[in-house]
This record gives C-alpha cells, structure tokens and sequence, in this order.
C-alpha cells in the first residue's frame, strides 16, 4: 500500500485567513490539525495544541492549577487572545514549521518514519510539484499498521 492509497480530503486554511477560524474548523469538526497553504500550496500543519498553546497564557501553561480560580469570563479572554490574529500569527516562532509531506508513492513504514520523526498528526502527500494530493492522518495510519 502507498500514500497514495491512503489520502483523504481533508480542509486547508490560508495562512493570512483568520485565527479564529482555524480553531473552529479544528474544534468543530473535531479534527486533530489544519493543513496550512501559502500561495495555494502546503506550507506546514497546524495542530490543535498548538492553537491551545497560542490561547492559553503561558503561566498558566507553567502552573495549570491556577486555572482552578478563574471563572468562564476568563476563558471569554483567553478566545479574545485569538481576536485580529491570523494563522500565521498562531504558528510557532522558536521552532521550526517543516511540512510533514511523503509523495504519492511513498510505503506506508515511510509515511510512519516521517510522521513520527515531526511528531505530527497530519502527512500531506504531494506530487512532485508540490500540488496537495491527500492528507493521511495518525489515525488513518495507525489502522492500517495494526489492521
């Protein structure tokens, strides 16, 4: 079996679209992660953690406890976090954003190396232009490792 067999539709954002609407395309469909496209083509993937990291102020992150004390007007602002930013603005900026990406021919071990190796939920599988041809996910993969 090769990526290509494995690829599914799966959306894409803009890196320029809003924030915001990443998160509800993650939360709603209750997806692990967004393609993120530039000019049209695959740029990175954009997980859900990576929304929340965004979201969530980092002494929180440091000391989830104090999240006990807050109230639901809080998590009103932790959205407002999210307000006037971009996708682009929710990407991380002290690491890198490589595009987990295999070609259509790619083996199913190989689709797994390089999905482990990024630690992503997402691979996208592009032609040798760089044109988007599928999305298999950790759990497409998975399946099909363990039958």
């Amino acid at each position: 079996m090769r990526a290509q067999d494995l690829a599914e539709d799966y959306p894409s954002i803009d890196v320029t679209a809003p924030a915001l609407e990443a998160a509800r395309m993650i939360g709603t469909d209750r997806r692990p992660a967004v393609v993120v496209v530039d000019q049209g083509r695959p740029f990175t993937v954009l997980p859900g953690s990576q929304v929340l990291n965004f979201l969530i102020p980092g002494y929180l992150q440091e000391d989830p406890s104090l999240v006990r004390a807050m109230d639901e007007r809080s998590a009103d602002t932790s959205l407002a976090r999210l307000a006037g930013k971009s996708v682009g603005d929710l990407l991380p900026r002290d690491r890198r954003t490589e595009l987990p990406k295999v070609a259509p021919e790619a083996t199913v071990l190989e689709c797994a190396a390089v999905m482990a190796q990024l630690h992503s939920p997402l691979l996208v599988v592009v032609d040798r232009l760089g044109v988007l041809q599928g999305v298999i996910t950790a759990s497409r993969l998975l399946e099909t490792l363990v039958g």
